[in-house]
């Protein structure tokens, strides 16, 4: 995967979750993430990777009733960020 692709996908998932919201978090959503976090992994994006997973981790607890949506729009937040970042092509800090 290029990191064009990795911004693609990650663009596609922010945007999902910011129109559906946290209410019904699909298993697919997670092992998207889980996906593009070892994407990110490999391509050596280590701000992209730790963003995804973070996401991820609290997905998986609001999912589990353990956390709730506000924290999930911190880290959605966050990673929306970082999409624009790359997409304005300022990766020098990946």
């Amino acid at each position: 995967m290029t990191v064009e692709e990795l911004r693609t996908e990650l663009e596609t998932i922010v945007s999902g979750l910011s129109s559906s919201g946290f209410e019904t978090i699909d298993q697919g959503i997670l092992d998207k993430l889980s996906k593009l976090n070892a994407s990110a992994g490999e391509l050596g994006m280590k701000e992209g990777k730790r963003l995804t997973e973070n996401l991820q981790s609290v997905m998986a607890a609001i999912k589990e009733g353990k956390s709730n949506a506000s924290s999930g729009g911190i880290r959605l937040t966050a990673l929306d960020f970082y999409v624009k970042k790359i997409a304005g092509g300022n990766i020098e800090d990946l």
